[in-house]
């Protein structure tokens, strides 16, 4: 009997081990492909507040892109949106997205109050299929992500990041 046990546990060892091991190699495997499909603003698809649908092809070309996933009673996000709006005239040459899960009203709600709806270059979008999550590995709010005017990634950033940080990346030359 004793001679059984040691067998199961030895299995059930080794069976363990070779589980965590997949899982561990899966979520590498997973960060990896991330990484690489984030290089550049991969394809996507949201709805824009007047249901219009915005997809990567709707970017303006050649000028650098923020995509911003926000919630509206996020306080990092709130304080983001503020800087944001303190230096809204060092952003006239970026075209800014903030993307959202909510519905539409709060999210035009968080836009006005902030004085960012209806500026030139900054586009509020509704995740209506909620897929920016696993399009854009994001787990957190506010989550952001830099692209310079080619479209290659310059930062991926989770938390807040405000304006003067924003910019400092923009800046940088890849």
């Amino acid at each position: 009997m004793k001679t059984y046990l040691r067998i199961g546990i030895i299995v059930i060892v080794v069976a363990t081990f070779v589980y965590l091991g997949f899982k561990v190699g899966h979520n590498i495997q997973k960060k990896i492909d991330s990484a690489e499909r984030l290089e550049t603003i991969p394809d996507f698809e949201f709805q824009s507040l007047e249901d219009d649908i915005f997809t990567k092809d709707s970017l303006k070309a050649n000028m650098p892109t923020l995509l911003i996933y926000f919630n509206s009673t996020c306080d990092f996000c709130q304080h983001e949106a503020k800087s944001i709006v303190e230096h809204l005239e060092d952003f006239k040459n970026v075209q800014l997205l903030f993307i959202s899960e909510e519905p539409k009203h709060s999210i035009k709600t968080f836009a006005v109050d902030y004085k960012l709806y209806n500026q030139q270059n900054i586009t509020f979008l509704h995740d209506n299929t909620h897929k920016f999550t696993d399009r854009f590995d994001a787990n957190t709010i506010p989550y952001l992500l830099v692209y310079n005017e080619k479209g290659k990634l310059i930062k991926r950033h989770k938390g807040q990041l405000n304006a003067k940080g924003i910019l400092k990346l923009l800046h940088q030359k890849l």
